[in-house]
């Protein structure tokens, strides 16, 4: 007699793919990513996308000072891992983390002729709402804060707000 043993994680295994678009949040810009994930689970998946997000720079003026702040655009290679509890087959919350590198490249303007290219690293973390629209695609949302280092004294702090969809197969 034959006995076949399937074990249960096997049966929430997939990949998808996925784009996103929003805003950020602290500072006036865009932000896009795109990327690939594997599920181990259907409540555990390990993401790895391509960022770009754009922060316009400007300027604050009061009484007695004037405060400019430079923006640039983020380059970004991520890898994060999602938790979602109900599994990523029902409406719910997901939790994201992760690490994320690439380059920065500040805005030139009067304030700030010199073009510089520097290297930025930063942790992420984050989480929003998973909506299946069939039993292979997806709509989510999403917010994040990357905090990190931009060359070598410089800090990275973005919130980019996204929506996007995911295809799985």
């Amino acid at each position: 007699m034959l006995l076949f043993v399937r074990a249960p994680v096997a049966s929430g295994q997939s990949f998808e793919l996925y784009g996103s678009a929003g805003p950020t949040v602290t500072d006036k810009g865009q932000s896009l990513a795109a990327g690939v994930g594997v599920s181990p689970t259907s409540r555990l998946t390990l993401l790895g996308s391509i960022e770009r997000t754009h922060l316009s720079g400007g300027s604050r003026r009061d009484a007695s000072s004037i405060s400019s702040f430079r923006g640039g655009t983020y380059l970004l290679g991520s890898g994060e891992l999602r938790f979602a509890p109900r599994g990523r087959d029902h409406v719910g919350p997901f939790v994201v983390g992760g690490f994320a590198a690439g380059v920065s490249r500040p805005n030139v303007n009067d304030v700030f002729p010199t073009p510089v290219t520097n290297a930025a690293r930063a942790l992420s973390m984050g989480g929003g709402i998973l909506v299946p629209l069939g039993p292979r695609f997806t709509a989510f949302a999403d917010a994040r804060m990357l905090i990190g280092a931009e060359g070598i004294e410089g800090i990275v702090a973005v919130a980019p707000v996204r929506a996007g969809v995911a295809w799985r197969f």
